[in-house]
């Protein structure tokens, strides 16, 4: 039986059910290990910005640099 991988521009196909099972799995560890992750860094500015170690503007460009502002912003500015 020949199973099919293609490419479309949003996703990819895999016609086989297991290697679509790994593939989904492997996608749910990689996410999970973001999410440890971050939570780790957001963990540590926190802290650093509680105890001083780290200035508001220093946050503000971690933050950017991260992404979290374009996300964050617009839903505090929907509040008012």
């Amino acid at each position: 039986m020949k199973h099919e991988r293609t490419f479309t521009r949003d996703h990819l196909i895999v016609s086989d059910p297991e290697i679509r099972k790994q593939l989904q799995l492997a996608g749910l560890r990689f996410l999970y290990s973001r999410s440890r992750w971050l939570a780790h860094e957001t963990k540590v500015m926190g802290l650093a910005i509680k105890n001083g170690t780290m200035t508001t503007a220093e946050l503000d460009a971690k933050l950017e640099e991260m992404g979290a502002l374009d996300l964050v912003y617009p839903e505090l500015m929907r509040c008012e």
